[in-house]
């Protein structure tokens, strides 16, 4: 008995040395993600300021800003996608899908090349003005910082699990500054490839919330979407208007389900049609891509970029809805063509701009056809930034909370979280998939690599 208990003993003792151990090491990643996402951020910024600086110094001669602008774009996109191909093709587009790929055992992350890759490439292509998201590159790069710790440490295959998906979490915490948002993403959207238990968990949570630290307040990289924007929401729903309130928002729930079906198929089709086509062919269009950005930034910024500075424009100012259906339209567009080009960046910030032009217009509408009530476009707009994610990724709650920790406005769950399961269940009824199962779908069968199994594809 005695022996017993000493065996025991001991068990628990090496059980809590190796889970310290763990925590050590997402600690270190989460300052390594922290501060080279805070320096992806400043290089992105950096580059774009390129732009203001042709329009200073070409003050007067407005065609000529264009056609400069325009040269820029097209560099800097052709830059980028050489670079994809040539050295790295796996960076190309987002990123997660790769990460996914990886924690699942499908296939193998170069670090050595893709990390100097994804960060020059995404640089060149977001500085361009194409409108991609940073936290594709940023995820994809905490993922390279947590295989690189799992290698130095010699980790066995569930460790590397762990510390993949700590880096990866870090990643996404860096890019909206939504720590808590990114750990539900690990939990909801990756669930299948993410071995789950109390010590991963725990070790994912230490590295979102060190990065999120480094990130803000050691190198005071701003959010994408700031907290001062809670000054330009409603408070609080007035309870006169709570019952067309809430049949409103199931209606644009419902509206952004189908459409974030859409989202999905059309995006698949682009990509695909882009497979089919030369490398020059491709190189070609990107440059043109590019050139379209290039002018586009100088001469009518809202419609290219991430989105973030739009979103804030489209609060505090309420645009006609002429203006919000043809930023819409646009940006929707570029938003395909963008990720088609095969270019380091993702589409959640995307998305996010485009949900947020979805419900300003809708609330904008409802005003026009229920002019006797006041409805509050604002807060269609946060529910529908939450909505588009929900239907495209098929992660409602990790919508619900990333809006919510990005906007600051927490009061207005009740509406985002019936506007997203509302557009989460309609996807799935019209037999969409999550799109980042699509993307990594697509991305085996380029390779030539076995498909995942059954047991861990979404049943939707």
């Amino acid at each position: 008995m005695d022996v017993n208990k000493v065996e025991a003993r001991l068990r628990r003792h090496l059980e809590l040395k190796q889970a310290m151990w763990i925590y050590l090491l997402a600690l270190i990643i989460g300052l390594g993600v922290g501060t080279l996402g805070a320096a992806f951020h400043y290089c992105v910024e950096q580059s774009i300021q390129i732009y203001q600086l042709i329009v200073e110094f070409l003050s007067g001669y407005s065609l000529l800003t264009v056609l400069v602008a325009a040269v820029v774009g097209a560099v800097m996109v052709a830059l980028s996608a050489v670079l994809v191909r040539k050295y790295a093709p796996e960076t190309a587009g987002s990123g997660i899908q790769e990460i996914e790929g990886v924690m699942g055992e499908l296939m193998m992350l170069r670090w050595r090349s893709v990390l100097p890759v994804k960060f020059i490439g995404g640089v060149l292509s977001m500085g361009a003005g194409l409108v991609l998201g940073r936290e594709g590159p940023t995820i994809h790069l905490g993922g390279c910082i947590g295989q690189i710790v799992a290698e130095r440490a010699r980790s066995d295959n569930h460790t590397l699990n762990t510390l993949l998906a700590a880096g990866a979490t870090a990643g996404l915490s860096v890019a909206f500054s939504a720590p808590l948002g990114a750990i539900l993403f690990m939990i909801e959207e990756v669930r299948h490839r993410f071995q789950y238990s109390f010590v991963a968990l725990h070790a994912v949570i230490i590295a979102s919330i060190t990065a999120n630290l480094i990130n803000d307040q050691v190198f005071g990289t701003l959010p994408q979407l700031p907290a001062q924007l809670q000054a330009s929401l409603p408070k609080m729903v007035p309870p006169e208007n709570m019952l067309l309130t809430f049949v409103l928002t199931l209606l644009l729930g419902a509206l952004i389900g189908a459409l974030g079906a859409g989202f999905n198929t059309v995006l698949l089709k682009c990509l695909h049609t882009a497979d089919r086509l030369s490398a020059k062919t491709m190189l070609l269009i990107a440059a043109s891509v590019g050139a379209v950005v290039g002018a586009l930034m100088v001469s009518a910024p809202d419609y290219v970029g991430g989105g973030e500075a739009l979103v804030k424009e489209i609060f505090v100012e309420s645009p006609v809805l002429g203006v919000l259906m043809a930023l819409l339209v646009v940006r929707a567009v570029m938003t395909f063509l963008s990720y088609s080009m095969g270019v380091p960046g993702g589409i959640f910030a995307p998305m996010l701009a485009l949900g947020a032009l979805l419900g300003t217009s809708f609330g904008s509408l409802a005003n026009q056809l229920i002019p006797q009530v006041e409805l509050q476009a604002a807060a269609f707009a946060v529910a529908a930034m939450g909505a588009l994610f929900a239907a495209t990724v098929r992660a409602p709650l990790t919508g619900i909370v990333l809006v919510a920790e990005m906007t600051a406005s927490f009061q207005l769950l009740p509406a985002m979280i019936v506007t997203c399961m509302t557009a989460s269940i309609v996807a799935q009824s019209l037999g969409s998939r999550p799109v980042y199962d699509l993307l990594l779908e697509r991305t085996l069968q380029r390779r030539g690599l076995p498909p995942e199994t059954d047991d861990t594809e979404e049943s939707a």
